[in-house]
């Protein structure tokens, strides 16, 4: 769905929805490299532009978040099982070089 108004062009849409996702993508990366502060700004950036492009979207994003967030928790928790796991299996085989 696109929404233009009076005086938009395709390319000032496309730019919104560019900046939007840039920002929400960069807000996660800065999450998960532990830059909360940097991190809450991009995201008010990415919703700031999702806003002005499609305002339903971000009233469902909204609803959503809890979920959303309880799924990326989750889903960091399983990230740091496996790195575990990971450097569990690197010191073993270091051992081994040592011992050989």
């Amino acid at each position: 769905m696109q929404v233009r108004y009076e005086g938009e062009t395709t390319r000032e849409v496309r730019w919104k929805r560019a900046l939007a996702a840039t920002s929400l993508a960069a807000a996660a990366a800065l999450l998960l490299t532990g830059r909360r502060k940097a991190a809450l700004a991009a995201t008010g950036l990415g919703a700031a532009a999702m806003l002005a492009e499609e305002p339903e979207l971000l009233r469902r994003l909204w609803r959503n978040a809890p979920r959303y967030l309880e799924d990326g928790r989750a889903a960091l928790d399983r990230l740091e099982d496996v790195m575990e796991g990971v450097a569990e299996q690197s010191n073993r085989a270091r051992n081994l070089l040592r011992r050989a």
